[in-house]
C-alpha cells in the first residue's frame, strides 16, 4: 500500500491544491473579500461566478482535446492563483465583478481536468484511498484553526500559494493501467449518468443551502463552526475521506452516497434545535466528506464509457456548479434548516427508485407530483425565518405583552423619518395592524424592537435581557433572568418573537447600511470614555479582543490593536470602520450603536482607528 500511495503523490496533490483552493478562497475568502469591500453587490458577482463556472466546465472537454493536459491544468492554475490574488487588492465592484468570473471559468477549467486526469496519476489498486487522503486533507488543512480564523486576505494569499502546488505535480503523468472499475446499472430506469446527476445533484444542493444557513446564523454556528470545533471538525472530515475512499474502493458506491444522505439529513435536524445541535455539529462535516469524496472520484472510476471528461463537464455544471447556486439562493434570508428542503432533497435524491412507479401511474402521477410541489412551497414561503415553530412565536408574544415590554419599547418604523436609519426597514401598515394585538407600544423609552432582529444577534439579546448593564452600562432596562431560569423557556420564545420581523427584510438592512454615509470629520474629543463604556466589555480594556463578555460570542470580538481587520481595510477605511460602529455587523454578533451623535461617532472612530498598531488612517 505505501508503494501505491508513493506512486499517487501526484494525483493527491492536484485533489489537494484544487479543494483546498475552492474551500478556502472561493467559498470562504472572496466573500468575506467582497463583503469588506462595502461596495459590491454578492448576487450579481455570484451569479457572474456560476455562470462562468458552468461555461469553463463544458468547455473543458474540447480545450483537453486542443491543449492537452498539462497545458491546460497550468492555465488553469495560474488563472485561479492570480484570481485570488487580484481579490486582496480589488477596490470596485467590476473589479469584482470580473475576478468572480475568472475564479469561475478557473475552478471549472480545473475540476473537471483533474478528475479526469485522475486514472494517469493514481495507483490502480489504491485509487479511491489517495482521492479520500486528498480530499481529506483539503477539508483539514482548511479547518485548521489558525487558517479558518485568519485575515481573509492572508487565506487569499495562502490560496493562491497552494493551488499552484499542483502544476509541478502535473508535468509527469503515466497512464494507469489495470481493470478499470465502473459503477454498474444495476437494473436502474435511469443510465448511470443521470443517476449520479440526481444524486449529488440532491447531495450538493442540501450541503449548499446548509452551510450557508449555518454561516450566516451566528448561533447555529456557534454550536456547531465556532472556534472551539475547528479541530474536530478537521478530524471527522480527514477520516470520513478515507472511508469514503475504502468503500469506493470496494464498489460501495451507493453506500457511500446513501450513508452521505442521511448523515446530512440528520445533522440539519439536529442543528436546528439548541438541545442536539452539538450532535449535529459531529454528523455534519461527516456527510460532506463522505459525497465530497466520491463526487471526485465519480467520472473517472466510477462511469462506463470512454468519456470522463464529458462525464465530469456535465456531472459538474448540473450537481456541482447548478446545485450549489441553487442551494444557498433558496436559503437567503433563511436562518434554520426547514424540513421541507429535507424532504425535496430526499425525493431527488430517491428518483431513481421512485421513477418506474410514476411512470406506470402516468397523469395521476402527473397530478400527484404537481399536489406535492404545491405544498412544498407553501410550507418552504410559510416558514418563519430564524424561528424554529409557529407556536414559539406566539408563546413569545405572549411573554412580551406579560412582561410589559410594551410599556417602553415601540413597534413601529416612521416612514421618511430618521427611524429607518435608527431601526431599519419600514413595514406596511397592513401587516401592523394584522397583529393580534397591535403592538406599535405606548412610548419609545427603549429602542424600538421591530426590526432588532437585524441589529442584534440572538446571543446578544441573551446577555442583554438576563444582564442589560453587562452591555449597556447606562441602561434602566431590569433583568430579566428569570426567564432563562434552569427549565425555563419564555426567554427563548420571547427571542423567537423579537427576532422574526429583522431576519425577514435583512437584505433591506444591508442596503441602508451601504447607502449611509458618515457627515464630513470634525475635530472630536478624545473617545476613549466613550470606548470604556460602549466597547470595553467585549473588546477589552486595551482593545485586543479579550474583554469580561469576549466568551459569550460564537466569534471572538476583534483584536482593535493586532487584526486582523477584514471588515474594514484600506482604502476607505475611516468610512468602513464608522459604519460599523454605527450599525454593527448584520448577522454577526458586533452590535450597532445606532443613537451615537456624529461627534460621538467620529470620535470613537478615531479612538479605535488610534488604537491599531500600524496607526494608519
Amino acid at each position: 500500500m505505501k508503494r501505491d500511495l508513493q506512486e499517487s503523490w501526484r494525483g493527491m496533490i492536484l485533489i489537494f491544491a484544487t479543494y483546498f483552493y475552492f474551500l478556502i478562497f472561493a467559498q470562504f475568502a472572496f466573500l468575506e473579500l467582497l463583503a469588506a469591500s462595502g461596495d459590491a453587490e454578492l448576487k450579481p458577482t455570484m451569479a457572474i461566478m456560476a455562470l462562468l463556472g458552468i461555461t469553463g466546465s463544458l468547455a473543458t472537454p474540447k480545450l483537453l482535446a486542443t491543449l492537452g493536459t498539462r497545458m491546460l491544468l497550468a492555465i488553469a492554475l495560474l488563472v485561479c492563483s492570480l484570481s485570488a490574488v487580484g481579490a486582496i487588492v480589488a477596490n470596485h465592484p467590476w473589479i469584482f465583478l470580473a475576478l468572480s468570473g475568472a475564479i469561475g471559468a478557473g475552478l471549472g477549467v480545473l475540476t473537471v481536468t483533474v478528475t479526469t486526469s485522475l486514472r494517469s496519476f493514481l495507483s490502480p489498486s489504491r485509487w479511491g484511498l489517495a482521492i479520500g487522503l486528498g480530499t481529506g486533507l483539503a477539508y483539514a488543512l482548511a479547518n485548521f484553526p489558525p487558517i479558518f480564523t485568519a485575515n481573509p486576505s492572508t487565506q487569499a494569499w495562502l490560496a493562491a500559494g497552494l493551488v499552484l502546488t499542483g502544476w509541478p505535480a502535473s508535468i509527469k503523468k503515466r497512464e494507469l493501467r489495470g481493470p478499470r472499475p465502473t459503477l454498474k446499472s444495476d437494473g436502474r430506469p435511469f443510465g448511470p449518468l443521470v443517476y449520479l446527476i440526481l444524486v449529488f445533484l440532491a447531495l450538493v444542493w442540501l450541503d449548499s443551502a446548509a452551510f450557508f444557513i449555518i454561516q450566516h446564523t451566528p448561533e447555529m454556528r456557534g454550536r456547531s463552526w465556532g472556534d472551539a470545533f475547528l479541530w474536530r471538525n478537521a478530524g471527522i472530515h480527514f477520516l470520513f475521506a478515507l472511508l469514503a475512499g475504502w468503500l469506493l474502493e470496494k464498489r460501495r458506491m451507493p453506500v457511500v452516497t446513501a450513508g452521505a444522505f442521511v448523515i446530512l439529513a440528520l445533522a440539519s435536524l439536529c442543528l436546528n434545535e439548541p438541545s442536539s445541535a452539538v450532535f449535529g455539529g459531529w454528523l455534519y462535516p461527516a456527510g460532506v466528506s463522505l459525497y465530497s469524496t466520491a463526487l471526485v472520484a465519480a467520472p473517472a472510476f466510477l462511469m462506463p464509457g470512454r468519456h470522463p471528461a464529458w462525464v465530469a463537464a456535465i456531472l459538474y455544471s448540473t450537481a456541482g456548479w447548478f446545485g450549489s447556486a441553487n442551494g444557498i439562493g433558496m436559503a437567503d434570508k433563511l436562518h434554520h434548516i426547514p424540513l421541507p428542503f429535507l424532504i425535496i432533497a430526499g425525493l431527488i435524491f430517491l428518483s431513481p427508485r421512485l421513477f418506474p412507479i410514476f411512470r406506470h401511474l402516468r397523469w395521476s402521477a402527473l397530478v400527484f407530483l404537481a399536489v406535492i410541489a404545491t405544498g412544498f412551497y407553501e410550507l418552504i414561503q410559510g416558514e418563519d425565518v430564524g424561528t424554529e415553530s409557529r407556536s414559539a412565536i406566539d408563546r413569545g408574544r405572549a411573554v412580551y405583552l406579560s412582561e410589559g415590554c410594551i410599556n417602553c419599547h415601540s413597534r413601529y418604523v416612521r416612514p421618511n423619518t430618521r427611524d429607518e436609519i435608527l431601526w431599519g426597514p419600514v413595514v406596511s401598515l397592513d401587516e401592523i395592524r394584522d397583529e393580534a394585538p397591535v403592538l406599535i407600544g405606548n412610548r419609545r423609552t427603549g429602542p424600538d424592537l421591530l426590526n432588532v432582529g437585524n441589529r442584534r444577534s440572538r446571543a446578544w439579546l441573551r446577555q442583554h435581557f438576563i444582564n442589560p448593564q453587562s452591555l449597556s452600562p447606562q441602561s434602566v432596562m431590569p433583568p430579566y433572568a428569570h426567564l432563562f431560569a434552569g427549565e425555563e423557556t419564555r426567554g427563548e420564545d420571547l427571542i423567537d418573537f423579537l427576532m422574526t420581523p429583522g431576519m425577514r427584510n435583512l437584505s433591506e438592512r444591508y442596503q441602508q447600511i451601504q447607502n449611509w454615509e458618515p457627515e464630513e470629520a470634525t475635530f472630536a474629543d478624545d473617545g476613549s470614555d466613550l470606548f470604556s463604556r460602549s466597547c470595553r466589555s467585549c473588546h477589552g480594556k486595551d482593545g485586543r479582543g479579550d474583554g469580561p463578555l469576549a466568551g459569550l460570542w460564537s466569534r471572538s470580538p476583534a483584536n482593535l490593536v493586532d487584526g486582523p481587520f477584514p471588515y474594514s481595510e484600506s482604502p476607505g477605511r475611516r468610512k468602513k470602520l464608522a459604519r460599523i460602529i454605527k450599525f454593527g455587523l448584520p448577522g454577526t454578533d458586533m452590535p450597532g450603536h445606532e443613537v451615537l451623535s456624529h461627534e460621538e461617532l467620529n470620535a470613537l472612530t478615531n479612538f479605535v482607528l488610534s488604537l491599531r498598531r500600524d496607526n494608519r488612517n
